[in-house]
């Protein structure tokens, strides 16, 4: 299991609000966990068990995975909403071709939510992308809507100018 924080991009208020979290890899699985802590009253996190499969999640607060494997260009993205909702695309270069992954179905998530701490865990079943036990790159990053409509961006690195998540030399974690 690797443990990680994300940090809010570049001179960013992180408005109270920390994240931290944990990826593991079974053989046919990625595990990923998210827990926010701090002044959860000024984020918007819906409630529900709508578990659909949605575009544009990004948009709200959003939990997202990125991974490739190890010297390959083509990656996958995970999206993750509080409420459920879901969605995982392929892409076959950096920002290029973007698809909707079907060998992937529905993870199972588990959320618990208190006055200031939020967590998430999500399983994903990525035996049918990964045959083998090939080592993989990922990066970790979260969109958080604030109750004035502000977003704010978490990785575990911000390389650019702007906020990019698909950017390769944010996925620093091994596994």
């Amino acid at each position: 299991m690797i443990v990680f924080n994300l940090h809010p991009f570049t001179g960013r208020d992180p408005g109270g609000v920390n994240i931290q979290g944990a990826i593991e890899r079974t053989p046919q699985a990625l595990v990923l966990s998210i827990v926010l802590h701090g002044n959860l009253g000024d984020l918007v996190l819906p409630d529900g068990t709508e578990r659909t499969r949605c575009d544009n999640l990004w948009k709200s607060t959003c939990f997202e995975m990125f991974w490739a494997e190890e010297g390959r260009k083509n990656y996958w993205e995970l999206n993750l909403a509080p409420n459920g909702a879901w969605n995982v695309y392929a892409f076959p270069d950096y920002r290029t071709g973007m698809n909707r992954e079907n060998r992937v179905g529905e993870p199972p998530t588990n959320t618990e939510h208190t006055t200031d701490t939020f967590s998430l865990t999500a399983e994903l079943g990525i035996g049918k992308l990964h045959i083998h036990n090939t080592p993989l790159r990922v990066g970790v990053s979260a969109v958080l809507k604030h109750q004035n409509s502000r977003l704010s961006y978490w990785a575990l690195a911000h390389p650019k100018e702007r906020p990019d998540f698909h950017a390769p030399q944010s996925f620093l974690l091994q596994i």
